[in-house]
């Protein structure tokens, strides 16, 4: 284990939080609960553990709670650009899981691009047996969403320079209020402080900039027919990042033996309701 003096004394659920190193990568994980199950907790292209941070507590209780900061993302450290891909990822999370001599999740919750994942984890791991997905990234996003950001995926600015730059900007103007709001969320600003501190990190700015243009929706989508995990979809009624009339096509084409839930959030919707999302894997733990 390694020393965790790089995670701030405020940031959430600190005392849940553990730092080791598992070839390359100095991780930072938060576990909780001694029993039961495990549940693997994974957040979105930007975000962190700090986005599970009300729920953790709350699943502890009935089960052993796993929550990453993904490679590239807050206070994981040493991530090479090359494991930012999905299939590497999934391959650094079973390595992590190892190292932490932790049973192999039987439930993976991911949102957004983190659904992607678990999607990809599961063709590795046997052992998942329901996969639920808040807001999946399984389309490309709106038109405005791309002009806006499209930019900042040429390989120009993913290098560290510019996300430097980019860090700086972000830090010192309302660039991170605005994006959250355009997920249609209106965060409390105890919430948009983290997000505010994160994205002042250049190594995070590099890290979900190059994880985001190196998710690749296509490749998860032909491998949709693999997959023997049950499998909940959640969509937010109101979420402007992943428009949700295309994502029920893909769903109904890649993924019919789904389920899906329609919520009236936007697409950070698990931070304003936490305890709505707690209830439902907590529902579906009960079937496993």
């Amino acid at each position: 284990m390694n020393s965790l003096s790089r995670i701030p004394n405020d940031w959430p659920n600190r005392t849940r939080s553990r730092s080791i190193a598992v070839g390359t990568l100095l991780w930072h994980v938060q576990i909780a609960g001694d029993a039961g199950p495990t549940i693997l907790l994974l957040h979105g292209t930007g975000a962190s553990a700090h986005s599970w941070s009300e729920i953790i507590n709350k699943l502890a209780e009935h089960a052993r709670v796993v929550v990453p900061d993904l490679p590239g993302h807050a206070f994981t450290l040493h991530a090479p650009i090359s494991s930012l891909r999905l299939d590497n990822m999934a391959l650094e999370l079973q390595k992590l899981m190892k190292a932490l001599a932790l049973p192999d999740p039987a439930l993976v919750v991911g949102h957004s691009a983190g659904a992607l994942l678990a999607l990809r984890y599961a063709e590795i791991n046997p052992e998942i047996q329901c996969i639920i997905g808040l807001n999946p990234s399984l389309v490309p996003p709106p038109a405005s969403y791309t002009q806006l950001f499209g930019p900042l995926l040429s390989p120009l600015t993913r290098s560290s320079l510019a996300s430097f730059i980019l860090a700086k900007l972000a830090g010192a103007s309302s660039m991170i209020d605005r994006l959250l709001d355009s997920t249609n969320t209106i965060l409390p600003e105890a919430r948009r402080v983290f997000y505010r501190r994160l994205f002042s990190q250049t190594n995070h700015v590099l890290g979900a900039m190059n994880f985001m243009a190196a998710a690749d929706i296509t490749a998860v989508l032909n491998q949709a027919k693999t997959c023997r995990a049950k499998l909940i979809w959640v969509l937010g009624k109101n979420d402007l990042w992943i428009p949700e009339q295309r994502l029920r096509q893909i769903i109904s084409s890649y993924f019919p033996q789904a389920t899906v839930i329609e919520w009236s959030g936007g697409h950070l919707m698990h931070e304003l309701e936490p305890q709505k999302t707690v209830e439902l894997i907590l529902h579906e733990l009960l079937l496993l």
